[in-house]
């Protein structure tokens, strides 16, 4: 018998650094099939250091939170919570369930920043609340990627070691855009600046990728905390020399500590092997970008698993990916952003006889169901047994009027005092000037229903319309803010650039005004480094007033170099960079 198992030896360790008192990192190690996981606030998993994976996979994150005080701990511990919660119960959800497990993967990650967000801005204490968020999921031999901010992902295979990530952070797109190298960034001001966050905004665009698992591949996830200290190479020789994952574990994060450990250092590392893993190939390692798919709901109901229609149906009840909702709102189960401690049970693959045997094995409606066909059948012994039972339906002014009339009659009022138990017999004696004279009331019963109703509808109409103009107003008023804090940076870095000019010019004189002038240059870089602080916290009024304060400096100490050296005045290009 062929063996297609695949197993998992894998090891996840977090420090708090050489400098910090409280540690904002989190990781999480989900098995998918049973439901056990193991985060950063619990003891260590044994059982979850080696083991087989099961039918739905396994999850891997590494989270480093952000936002002052307890804060950024609360966002890491909120986001791996959440996208393990949600990845369980999304997989066991019957319409959700149906979705590709990559776009499964975006929504918990999607969730996860709505509801950081909400807390950022419904709780005073958790005012800027953030998290960056690497994930890898597997399922079978293929692995998905979830990249949110400049935590990392690696694959090692045959000792060489690939970075599948990307930051998503200011210096990487100066690298892109070809501006600075890859050892610029490492000491550049703005290697700390990142453009996106779990809870920054009420939507995240979350980057997915996927990759063919081999052989003894080795993956590594880790917060900037290791990288920012250590080459690739040096990570990758680290753990190919290491005799366990726990030893590798603990030397990257001693090694990054010696350097500084100026930040908390987490990571995670995962082995796999077994029959079901290809041998590796000469192929490059290069990950395959996932577009959000159309289908992928924009909206989470959990609730929807009670409906009866198709998913497909459902999801055409759900807003488009067009429309100005955010990318995930969940109005389900949720009802605070706070995260359960424990995880719900992972679901277990459905059974061949609907999940009931026996006397129960007879087929049941959804018990949230509201209506069903069956309510509309009618029972024709019950209608029956009602029309028995129906009472005379007459009134003393219609008898009036039709004894007067038909007084000459002797035979007809005798038929009409036998008609008073046939309510159809009755209506059809009804004299013309009864019926006149209700015509008038039912059109103003008519009447008055339909202008009720317009009201009603009206004012339904009047507060959507309310409410959708001020979703659209807080989407614009972000957009704003993103653009404002985009070319607030360009300033940043463009006074930056001239200050270093400057400053490489000074330092050619060896004078007591010359080293004078260098302090106040200095001076002003470590303003500037203020004013870059106060972007990820959307003071952005803040750091423009602190711009202004030092271009209007700098100015003067421009002219006052060039008066103590007599050189003509520098002609530099004040042109603000190119925002990629």
């Amino acid at each position: 018998m062929t063996d297609n198992s695949i197993t998992l030896a894998l090891y996840a360790q977090t420090d708090v650094g050489m400098v910090r008192s409280g540690n904002e990192d989190n990781f999480l190690i989900l098995d998918l099939s049973t439901g056990q996981s193991w985060t950063a606030s619990e003891a260590e998993r044994k059982d979850l250091l080696t083991y087989i994976q099961g039918y739905y996979g396994s999850l891997l994150a590494v989270s480093d939170g952000m936002g002052g005080a307890l804060a950024g701990e609360v966002a890491s511990r909120m986001a791996v919570e959440t996208v393990r919660d949600r990845m369980l119960q999304l997989q066991a959800h019957e319409a959700y369930g149906k979705l590709p497990f990559q776009e499964r993967l975006r929504l918990a990650v999607e969730e996860a920043n709505l509801l950081i967000n909400q807390e950022s801005g419904s709780n005073p204490q958790h005012k800027g609340l953030g998290a960056t968020f690497t994930a890898v999921a597997t399922l079978g031999d293929q692995l998905y990627f979830a990249q949110v901010g400049d935590s990392r992902a690696y694959l090692i295979r045959q000792g060489k070691i690939a970075r599948i990530t990307k930051d998503q952070s200011l210096v990487q797109q100066l690298i892109d855009a070809g501006q600075i190298t890859e050892e610029e960034a490492e000491t550049h001001s703005y290697r700390n600046v990142i453009l996106q966050a779990l809870g920054a905004h009420s939507s995240v665009n979350v980057e997915v990728s996927t990759l063919r698992l081999r052989q003894l591949d080795t993956l590594l996830l880790c917060s900037d905390g290791l990288s920012g200290k250590m080459h690739a190479d040096e990570i990758a020789r680290i753990v190919s020399a290491a005799p366990d994952l726990k030893t590798a574990c603990g030397e990257l994060i001693d090694l990054a500590n010696e350097r500084g450990g100026e930040d908390n250092i987490t990571v995670v590392l995962a082995q796999f092997s077994g029959g079901g893993l290809a041998l590796p190939d000469r192929q490059l390692i290069e990950p395959e970008i996932i577009a959000r798919s159309p289908d992928t709901p924009t909206e989470v109901d959990l609730r929807i698993g009670a409906r009866t229609q198709p998913f497909d149906q459902v999801n055409d009840s759900l807003p488009s990916a067009s429309s100005t909702a955010p990318i995930a709102r969940v109005t389900g189960e949720v009802k605070t952003p706070v995260v359960p401690s424990s995880p719900p049970a992972a679901p277990k693959p459905p059974p061949t006889d609907n999940g009931l045997s026996g006397d129960r094995a007879a087929p049941r409606r959804p018990t949230t169901s509201v209506f069903a066909a069956p309510d509309f059948e009618e029972d024709e012994q019950v209608v029956a047994s009602l029309r028995q039972q129906q009472p005379a339906v007459t009134t003393a002014a219609t008898t009036q009027r039709r004894t007067k009339s038909l007084a000459a009659d002797e035979e007809t009022s005798a038929a009409e005092g036998q008609a008073g138990t046939d309510f159809e017999e009755v209506r059809d004696y009804r004299h013309p000037e009864a019926e006149s004279a209700a015509d008038p009331k039912l059109a103003l019963v008519i009447i008055g229903s339909l202008l009720l109703l317009g009201l009603i509808a009206g004012s339904l109409f009047w507060y959507w319309n309310r409410a959708r103009t001020a979703h659209q107003a807080e989407v614009q008023q972000q957009e704003r803010e993103r653009q404002q804090q985009e070319q607030l940076q360009a300033r940043i870095g463009g006074l930056r650039e001239r200050i270093a000019n400057l400053s490489k010019r000074t330092s050619q004189a060896d004078t007591p005004a010359a080293k004078q002038l260098l302090e106040r240059l200095s001076d002003l870089t470590q303003r500037l480094d203020a004013a870059a602080a106060l972007l990820p916290l959307n003071k952005v009024s803040e750091a423009n007033q602190i711009c202004n304060e030092v271009e209007n400096s700098f100015g003067s100490l421009e002219r006052e170099f060039e008066r103590l050296s007599g050189l003509p005045p520098n002609r530099q290009n004040k042109q603000q960079p190119v925002q990629c």
